[in-house]
């Protein structure tokens, strides 16, 4: 793939228009930019570089799909990450053990594959609830790497949401705060989901640690975020959390029923494991 290619290929992910992807022709003049993206002009690394920046898309991320076998690498720990997830929402410890054979089957390097293999030790820890088993040493390991980068892109955004729990609500809402202001005029949809995953995971917090001011904040930004297919998930999650706080607030009955709506939406479409967690949790707050 070329470097053209792959700039289009990520501008229309975006939505965006070449004038809009060269921030109004100021980085580059969107004459000049046309050309790169059918491969008949070069872009200096300078202008690449800022172009990258404006857009928010990882340097690592973008130099690493031009190569063939790195790209093939990216897509496995795609992968690898995918199944992560899906694992921890089953909340199965053992099969998120196995994740680690599975990274050792994979051609990543050493260095890679200890990366990936940390990630999976901290969603095991993530599932943990007494906090006399908690690997403090671990949490602080994957707290340092969230924040050992400047720069809060993408995939730092997405590491912070994953481990959320490590951090007290207060640092939690700092954290978040800070996010939504960087991102807040973001088209890109990658970024609306880590911004509405974050909230989702704020909210949750606050109702678990029973501390549910301060927060509407949270709740307007994602109201004002608007609902396309690729964020319905975020959206109804966090339709099902504000509804339990107004409720938890008012006692509405109807707030419950928004809630057990919510819920059975998730389990319609396939998520029962998932769906029967959240009930949990709606018994639980609700006594």
């Amino acid at each position: 793939m070329t470097i053209g290619e792959l700039l289009k290929e990520y501008r229309i992910s975006q939505a965006k228009n070449q004038k809009d992807f060269t921030h109004n022709g100021i980085i580059i003049s969107q004459s000049y930019y046309s050309k790169v993206e059918k491969n008949t002009h070069r872009i200096t690394a300078d202008s690449l570089i800022k172009l990258l920046h404006f857009n928010n898309i990882p340097l690592w991320t973008f130099f690493s799909r031009l190569n063939p076998n790195d790209d093939m690498q990216y897509q496995q720990i795609s992968n690898l990450h995918n199944i992560m997830i899906s694992t921890y929402y089953g909340q199965n410890q053992q099969k998120l053990n196995d994740i680690k054979l599975l990274i050792d089957k994979t051609n990543l390097s050493k260095e890679d594959k200890n990366e990936e293999k940390l990630l999976v030790d901290g969603w095991i820890e993530s599932l943990k609830k007494d906090p006399k088993s908690f690997d403090m040493e671990l949490r602080h390991k994957l707290k340092d790497k969230i924040f050992s980068h400047p720069n809060l892109d993408k995939n730092t955004i997405t590491l912070y949401c994953n481990f959320m729990v490590f951090y007290d609500l207060d640092s939690n809402k700092i954290i978040a705060k800070k996010i939504i202001q960087q991102y807040k005029d973001s088209d890109n949809v990658d970024i609306k989901i880590a911004i509405l995953a974050i909230i989702s995971n704020i909210l949750a917090i606050a109702i678990e640690k029973n501390q549910i001011e301060d927060i509407q904040l949270f709740i307007d930004t994602a109201d004002e975020i608007p609902t396309l297919p690729e964020l319905f998930f975020y959206k109804n999650t966090i339709f099902f959390l504000k509804n339990l706080i107004i409720y938890k607030q008012t006692k509405q009955n109807n707030s419950l029923i928004n809630c057990k709506n919510a819920i059975n939406t998730i389990i319609n479409l396939d998520m029962k494991s998932y769906g029967d967690k959240i009930y949990k949790f709606l018994n639980k707050h609700t006594k």
